[in-house]
């Protein structure tokens, strides 16, 4: 008797740690999603911080140069440099956009559930 209890209590306690291997392996896969996440999330904020910043370096360079009439295309190849970084900073952040959009589809695909809202 005491043979078939330890049986059923071993089967038990296996299927116990199954799930609980299972839970654990859930949790792992669900931080690893979110680290990605704010990885890409920070790469990105860095790149359009620093562009935003530059960009700005550029039309106050631009707009002091206008103050000497010397110079006369220097500002405006400042003002130039200004508008083209803008419109790069804009296809960063599309290209910010469509990278999350890409992790959120492998998350989806990967059987994630939740996952949050990436909108800005």
């Amino acid at each position: 008797m005491n043979t078939k209890q330890e049986i059923a209590q071993d089967s038990r306690q296996a299927g116990s740690n199954e799930r609980l291997r299972t839970r654990m392996k859930r949790r792992l896969a669900a931080a690893a999603r979110r680290k990605r996440r704010l990885t890409v999330t920070n790469r990105y904020e860095t790149g359009m911080v620093l562009s935003e910043i530059v960009t700005g370096l550029f039309f106050i360079a631009g707009s002091i140069c206008m103050f000497y009439p010397q110079s006369k295309h220097i500002p405006t190849v400042l003002y130039l440099t200004g508008s083209i970084m803008m419109l790069l900073r804009s296809g960063l952040r599309a290209s910010y956009w469509f990278r999350l959009k890409e992790l959120q589809a492998e998350n989806a695909a990967g059987g994630a559930t939740g996952g949050g809202d990436w909108t800005r």
